[in-house]
């Protein structure tokens, strides 16, 4: 079976600024797409579990009599930011299998199709690489 690697697909596809290599665009192209404080939520959205984009339920008194107070909640007070982070941490854990419902729910927050695929690029090569357990 045939492989073929499609990582450096995308930067060959954006066009090139003039003055500018093309190298040097397909290192700046997540960084221009993307905000610091942005870039900063999806490399935070690395360390989360998948069991943060699960609504969290409230302690009944007798739970948090026994357990302590109510945890702080992993959700992000801005809705943009949230839809970006939950978007990440799929991407962090699924790859480039995330479900469609992610790449709509950060489409509907107001991230443009092409920033939503630079998270997901940026995200699928530092991800580690699959290896084979049997040739």
């Amino acid at each position: 079976m045939a492989f073929i690697d499609f990582t450096d697909a995308a930067p060959e596809a954006l066009p090139v600024i003039p003055g500018r290599s093309a190298q040097d665009a397909r290192r700046n192209q997540a960084v221009s797409a993307l905000s610091d404080l942005e870039q900063r939520i999806v490399e935070l959205a690395r360390a989360d579990g998948l069991e943060t984009l699960r609504p969290q339920r409230k302690r009944s008194w007798l739970g948090r009599l026994i357990l302590g107070p109510q945890p702080i909640s992993p959700e992000l007070a801005n809705e943009q930011l949230e839809a970006l982070r939950r978007l990440a941490v799929q991407a962090w854990h699924k790859g480039y299998t995330l479900p469609v419902s992610a790449v709509r729910e950060a489409q509907a927050a107001g991230y443009s199709e092409a920033q939503v695929g630079a998270v997901i690029d940026t995200i699928g090569r530092m991800r580690a690489p699959f290896r084979r357990l049997a040739a």
